[in-house]
């Protein structure tokens, strides 16, 4: 018997800054998903033509690639996976919009406390799979 939850969902989670990647690989983990990270957009695409991912939470701005340019190519990717948009400049209203009429699932600030971004993968994935949590 394990003292660890079976994984909910795998999750790529896609940022410039180490410590964001850090940080929400151990709150993804502790919430019973397994996280996957990538530093860029091709990275994730790369990761992404590997395994498939149940949702990938994806910075919104990026020296390589913003997310908004990147998007098209996860749909392309695996058209049915949820994106949920992670920024650093809050909630502005226009970048909400443009990122939702792009095809984003969702948008959170990484200003947010971490339980916020992990309800809402939680609340995407059980959109997309169904209940996607295991007990």
């Amino acid at each position: 018997m394990s003292l660890f939850r079976k994984p909910s969902g795998r999750v790529l989670v896609v940022d410039d800054e180490p410590l964001i990647l850090e940080m929400t690989s151990v709150f993804l983990k502790n919430a019973g998903f397994e996280a996957v990270t990538a530093a860029s957009s091709a990275e994730a695409l790369r990761r992404l033509a590997e395994k498939p991912v149940d949702a990938v939470l994806l910075d919104i701005r990026m020296p390589d690639e913003g997310g908004l340019q990147a998007l098209p190519k996860f749909r392309a990717a695996q058209p049915d996976v949820p994106v949920i948009m992670l920024t650093g400049v809050g909630y502005e209203e226009n970048l909400m919009r443009e990122a939702l009429e792009a095809g984003a699932n969702g948008f959170v600030s990484k200003d947010t406390e971490m339980e916020n971004i992990v309800l809402a993968i939680k609340r995407v994935v059980k959109q997309t799979h169904g209940e996607g949590e295991t007990t």
